[in-house]
């Protein structure tokens, strides 16, 4: 630079070729924006073929991260070119310098920005069914909410830097700042992390039938700051997810089985003979049903004589996978008791028929 700067100005006039040489930059900067154009989709021409996703991103992203490549290649050229006490030179080399260095700054952080669609990505990778639940779209807005703070955060630490600025007083200051506004925001923020916790916890997701907080129901949204639950009376009821993470949680919908127990209370009077009977049909019908599981532990026996009446208790577990489906099963088993009773004769306590006697 040196030499074409000297050669420049001896034979055209002092200072000519400092012109020179900044035309020349800027001119080489603008071929490596053009050749980083022509690049891109080349080297990433792989995963646009596979994802269409990405391919949207790299289109998005492609000029920022050339006008990003422009910047840099202007500034570091810059920064070689010897100085000079003309004014009108130095002002011109100054500004050069600084435009470059912010066209740079700017555009990486513009094209980190767009590049942070990639989490959409990087979360459907791991998905197996191919399609986004609710509970991922969830964690996707979380994850891309904070890396765009984190990104903001450090765009401005980095143009400070580059521009001269006291990088601790400047994070001193945003230390106490960010203090003050952690504990204005303390509630939010504690919900936006919870809310990232539950998502990669998965203690429970859309759909499931969980009791939190003393609130029973079904989850229809888990959102960056709070989950909705539809409860039995059918009105939503919406906990912040921060409450969620420092509070026991029941899943029902983690069950492997469900646990039946129906309690038959039969008449005083009834034979004993036809109880055994009752009881071994009913757990007959327990073995041989389908959706039985655990019969080692499944039973009907007596389980108690009172003044009143003759207890059977009865255990039961099913491999069901809804409530309705639950119900259905306890349907039919409980009309088939009724029919294994009917048969041997056998009947149900009535508390209105034996105060008559």
């Amino acid at each position: 630079m040196d030499g074409i700067v000297s050669y420049t100005n001896s034979q055209f006039g002092e200072e000519f070729g400092i012109y020179i040489m900044i035309a020349s930059i800027i001119t080489l900067s603008l071929c490596v924006r053009q050749v980083t154009i022509y690049l891109l989709p080349r080297l990433f021409s792989r995963a646009i073929r596979k994802s269409d996703k990405f391919a949207k991103i790299e289109s998005n992203s492609r000029k920022s991260i050339a006008t990003a490549m422009f910047g840099l290649m202007a500034w570091k050229l810059l920064e070689e070119l010897p100085q000079y006490d003309n004014d009108v030179s130095g002002t011109i080399i100054f500004w050069t310098y600084t435009i470059s260095k912010i066209i740079f700054l700017v555009y990486l952080i513009r094209s980190a920005l767009k590049m942070v669609d990639g989490i959409t990505i990087a979360v459907g990778l791991m998905d197996n069914d191919g399609k986004l639940d609710t509970t991922e779209k969830t964690l996707i807005s979380a994850l891309e909410s904070l890396m765009r703070f984190v990104i903001f955060v450090f765009g401005i630490l980095f143009i400070s830097d580059a521009f001269g600025f006291d990088i601790t007083t400047l994070i001193a200051g945003l230390g106490i700042g960010g203090l003050a506004l952690a504990l204005a925001a303390k509630d939010s923020i504690s919900n936006i992390f919870g809310a990232i916790s539950v998502l990669i916890d998965q203690p429970f997701k859309v759909g499931d039938w969980i009791i939190a907080s003393g609130i029973e129901g079904e989850v229809i949204d888990i959102r960056v700051r709070t989950t909705l639950l539809r409860t039995s009376a059918d009105t939503i009821v919406t906990l912040p997810n921060g409450s969620l993470v420092n509070s026991s949680v029941e899943n029902f919908g983690k069950r492997r089985w469900r646990r039946y127990q129906p309690l038959l209370h039969l008449d005083l009077d009834t034979d004993p003979d036809s109880i055994e009977s009752l009881c071994l049909a009913i757990y007959e019908r327990i073995k041989a049903d389908d959706k039985t599981t655990n019969t080692d532990s499944s039973y009907a026996t007596v389980e108690a004589i009172t003044g009143q009446s003759i207890d059977i208790k009865i255990n039961v577990y099913w491999e069901v996978k809804s409530g309705l489906e639950e119900r259905n099963a306890r349907q039919l088993l409980l009309l088939d008791i009724i029919k294994f009773a009917n048969e041997r004769n056998v009947d149900f306590f009535e508390p209105r028929v034996r105060s008559n006697r």
